[in-house]
């Protein structure tokens, strides 16, 4: 079967092969952007409807690539405000990291807009001789009311007790997966990560999501 031939069935199955050992609710929402994809490079922003991903939606956001350089949180679900210890909204996406892995996340978040790419981080917070705390980070470029690949789908869980806030990050294993028309972005996953060595390692995150809450940025539409 050519990659132009690949079915929606097709592209569920190769996803479920790729996800089968990580959380469920990330998986969950990989599938639910994939879907919205329907064989085209990149999905509206207007297309994602909060009420088809309530699981994931604690661990949700909306990220706003505001200039090169700047990308900030539109909308964001409650487990990130209990990783900063407040309101994330209209905060900088590298304000979860810390410093000295910001230009090297920043490098790789301008390629899913640029790209555009899917991108996949596997993440450690254990500085100061805290208690570590694993996570992953996923974002997938959607496109804005103008055409142009402005916002980003991202959802991040952890697996650990999150302690005194806030919790930064380090970078353990970043992936881009470029993405095109009529294929789906786990061909490249099969392939191999493109621009990288290391590839994401499956990770299991909490068994019971809390509940659902994604709060919108004053100001307008996500």
């Amino acid at each position: 079967m050519s990659q132009n031939s690949v079915t929606q069935s097709n592209v569920v199955a190769l996803w479920q092969r790729r996800d089968a050992m990580i959380n469920p609710v990330v998986s969950d929402l990989i599938r639910y952007w994939e879907g919205l994809r329907q064989g085209a490079d990149v999905p509206r922003r207007a297309d994602v409807d909060p009420r088809q991903i309530k699981e994931a939606l604690s661990y949700s956001f909306i990220l706003d690539h505001v200039r090169p350089g700047t990308v900030r949180f539109r909308l964001a679900g409650q487990h990130l405000t209990e990783l900063m210890g407040m309101d994330v909204r209209g905060m900088p996406l590298r304000s979860f990291f810390e410093l000295t892995d910001r230009k090297r996340l920043m490098e790789h978040v301008e390629m899913v807009f640029e790209g555009p790419c899917s991108l996949d981080i596997d993440l450690v917070s254990d500085a100061q001789g805290r208690a570590p705390l694993d996570g992953r980070m996923t974002l997938m470029p959607l496109k804005g009311s103008d055409g142009r690949v402005s916002r980003a789908l991202g959802i991040m869980v952890t697996d650990g007790v999150i302690g005194l806030p806030p919790r930064r990050f380090r970078i353990r294993r970043p992936a881009l997966h470029p993405i095109q028309p009529g294929k789906p972005v786990s061909d490249a996953i099969q392939a191999g990560a493109r621009g990288f060595s290391d590839a994401p390692e499956p990770y299991d995150g909490p068994d019971s999501p809390a509940l659902p809450r994604l709060t919108l940025l004053d100001g307008g539409k996500a």
